[in-house]
């Protein structure tokens, strides 16, 4: 049982693409790849060496972390104040000073640069530090070595050098106010004490029993944290109210006005031009008299006189919030949440005061009294002596501070080499560069051009076989195969044709052939005759039909007389016998197409077509159609429904690859059995095609046997044979290769 005609579908079915499929296409396209290799290549070479070079440097210093002198809880006390200057600033904050112009600036004062040289790329440093880290790395970049490396050890000598000036200054200023504190703090204790014994003198006041001496300083102590917390708490509604005032004052947005090109001018602008633009038009039909041109000047005078009117810019107003109004709204915040707990710490300490009140009301004013003096001048010394261990601590730090806590780790040093551009980094990534952009623009190139380059081509979009592959045949070399030589490539790659077609008809016996193509102008009927001719050198009894009754041109190649053809055979004016024309070879016989009818697809399609298909079947082994191509007309898709097989040619480097599918697309609408495709006119000496050479007659072999076989055995060449007798020797040798 014999298959059907597969459909469009199948036919048009593709596989993918494997990396030899790439490759052939990088040889297929490689001028453009080349060009486009060799052009990126050269950009970056010369982008590469033109490059300025860039030197850097770098030199890392660890800064003391800020940790407190002192312990202070009072902040609002002067001495914090004073301590607080004498602390290192937060590395961070360090960060930050030390990227400013104006340090910038200073150092390089320091470091004796005046200006950048000319040519050579301005030094420019960059400051960093690690997370949760206090070392503070200094990279300097530019274009002169010593220059870049001086700068980065002179912003390092300035930047340790205003960190320890600084904390001089705070520690001198804050011994300095400790010790005008501690003298004021010693007087007033030396007076509190006078007033004690004063009392105590004059209240005759001697001593104290233990247990009323502690009910008056637990009194003393709590009318003192009353007062502390009376004080926090109005002070902090204080404050509270004077930020509700503050902020009924600040708006919550502020609006900025920005300037900007007046948008009402770009229409006038433009109505002006296109004004002018008519106006010339006009002057090409009428004069400036005219009434249609006077109109127009009018509309133009009068749209110039509004765009002189319109400001070029106007004023916008932006608004945007406020951040000292955001500021004012937190601290306020902040405060209202601190209200509440002031109010109850005060309203708790109140409560233990009228505890305490009571238990003291069997003292008398006298003992009350003194407990406050004692209460007074305990706090006085503890002041005293809180005030004695900072200038002791301070004094120390003093005497320590000609040893810097600021510690160099790296110093710059002159760079050797410069780290931009590397050369050799560059020029491989050029080198990469330029393959991928090569590649990607022969991949573009194959995409965008739609012809048919190489079989690959068509075995990528279909699934149609290769019945052969004929080579391009020269200017001055004969066009059928029985005047070619017995070992002409062209010949055996029609003797290959006939072994493929043959062999595609082992299932399915072809008695029936069409030979079309795409379009014209693809070697369809030079492809049909020498088809035609290697079967009958092969024995077969071969009639070929010119089925191409719009532009026949069988009977030039054959060179017989085209007077009596297939239309008047169609058309009952001849006979078969008076068509039927014989050839040099005799199993060969030919019908040409006759004379141009009016109708060739009603002859085609007729039913007496059918029946001269019939009569010639019984007198040959083979008929062979030549039709025209099948795109432009529907004779070939009309004939191909009647066909064992059809055959379609193809030109290689011309035959758009969309006329192919379109070509495949109408055979399988009239459910035609395609046989394959022959690729026709072949350049072997194009890239992609070493498979073709080597597989027919690139290895020497069948050249090599035939040369041999034209000699005598004394070595004497034999004469060449005429154009007969290669045709018989044709087929005798194809008899022998079975």
């Amino acid at each position: 049982m014999t298959k059907g005609p597969a459909s469009s579908q199948q036919l048009l079915s593709a596989p993918s693409l494997d990396i030899r499929d790439y490759m052939e296409i990088m040889r297929r396209r490689k001028a453009v790849f080349i060009q486009v290799f060799v052009m990126v290549l050269v950009v970056g070479v010369i982008a590469t060496m033109l490059g300025k070079p860039v030197y850097q440097t770098s030199t890392r210093i660890m800064v003391p972390v800020g940790a407190p002198m002192v312990n202070m809880i009072n902040v609002d006390n002067p001495l914090y104040a004073a301590l607080m200057m004498a602390q290192p600033d937060p590395v961070s904050t360090q960060l930050q000073m030390m990227q400013t112009g104006e340090f910038i600036q200073d150092a390089m004062k320091k470091a004796g640069i005046n200006g950048s040289k000319p040519g050579v790329l301005p030094p420019s440093p960059r400051v960093a530090a690690g997370e949760g880290s206090n070392v503070i790395s200094v990279v300097v970049e530019g274009g002169d070595p010593v220059q870049i490396s001086e700068l980065a050890n002179a912003m390092v000598e300035l930047h340790k050098q205003n960190m320890d000036d600084a904390r001089n200054q705070g520690l001198r200023k804050a011994i300095s106010f400790v010790e005008r504190e501690l003298g004021k703090k010693t007087k007033d204790l030396e007076d509190a004490k006078l007033r004690m014994l004063e009392f105590r003198k004059t209240h005759r006041i001697i001593e104290e029993k233990t247990q009323q001496e502690a009910k008056a300083k637990a009194y003393s102590d709590l009318e003192t944290e009353v007062r502390h917390a009376e004080n926090a708490l109005t002070s902090t509604r204080s404050q509270a109210a004077q930020l509700r005032t503050m902020l009924a004052q600040e708006p919550p947005e502020r609006t900025t006005e920005l300037r900007k090109d007046n948008p009402a001018r770009d229409p006038l602008v433009q109505r002006i031009a296109k004004l002018k633009a008519q106006r010339l038009d006009k002057l090409d039909v009428f004069t400036e008299d005219s009434p249609e041109v006077k109109e127009l000047d009018g509309r133009i005078a009068q749209t110039e006189a509004q765009l002189k009117s319109e400001p070029e810019t106007v004023t916008e107003r932006v608004r945007t919030p406020n951040k000292r109004y955001d500021y004012l709204q937190t601290q306020l915040e902040e405060l209202e949440v601190d209200l509440p707990k002031l109010q109850a710490a005060y309203d708790a300490l109140s409560a233990r005061f009228a505890v305490q009140t009571r238990e003291v009301q069997d003292l008398s004013p006298d003992e009350l009294e003194l407990a406050r003096l004692n209460a007074q001048y305990d706090r006085l010394q503890a002041n005293v002596n809180e005030l004695s261990e900072h200038l002791q601590n301070m004094q120390m730090r003093k005497e320590a501070s000609s040893a810097s806590p600021f510690r160099l780790l790296q110093k710059a040093g002159v760079p050797g080499a410069p780290v931009r551009p590397r050369k050799s980094t560059n020029l491989l990534l050029s080198f990469v560069l330029a393959i991928v952009l090569a590649g990607g623009a022969a991949l573009l190139q194959e995409y965008l051009d739609d012809r048919v380059n190489s079989p690959d081509d068509v075995e990528r979009m279909t699934s149609l076989p290769a019945l052969g592959h004929v080579p391009l045949i020269g200017p001055d070399s004969p066009r059928m195969v029985s005047a070619l030589p017995t070992n002409s490539h062209v010949a055996e790659a029609y003797r290959a044709l006939r072994s493929s077609v043959g062999f595609a008809g082992i299932d399915a016996p072809l008695r029936r052939l069409q030979v079309t193509s795409a379009s014209k102008g693809e070697g369809k009927t030079v492809t049909s005759v020498n088809l035609a001719a290697a079967m009958a050198m092969d024995g077969k009894r071969v009639i070929l039909v010119d089925a191409d009754l719009r532009r026949p041109s069988l009977h030039r190649v054959l060179q017989v007389p085209n007077a009596c053809g297939l239309s008047e055979v169609l058309a009952g004016m001849k006979s078969l016998d008076e068509a039927i024309q014989d050839t040099e070879n005799e199993n060969l016989k030919v019908i040409c197409a006759g004379p141009i009818p009016p109708n060739p697809a009603e002859l085609l399609g007729s039913r007496t077509f059918d029946q001269v298909i019939e009569q010639l079947e019984e007198r040959c082994d083979i008929l062979i159609f030549d039709t025209p191509p099948c795109i432009p007309v529907t004779d070939p898709v009309i004939v191909a429904a009647r066909m064992d097989g059809v055959i379609l040619v193809l030109h290689v480097g011309q035959t758009r690859k969309a006329m192919v599918r379109h070509a495949i697309e109408l055979l399988g609408r009239a459910r035609a059995r395609v046989l394959g495709i022959v690729f026709n006119r072949v350049q072997s000496t194009k890239s992609g095609y070493y498979y073709y050479n080597y597989y027919y007659y690139g290895d020497g072999y069948y050249t090599e046997a035939a040369e041999r076989g034209q000699r005598h055995r004394n070595g004497r060449k034999k004469p060449e044979l005429g154009a007969g007798a290669a045709m018989a020797a044709s087929g005798r040798h194809e008899d022998r290769d079975g």
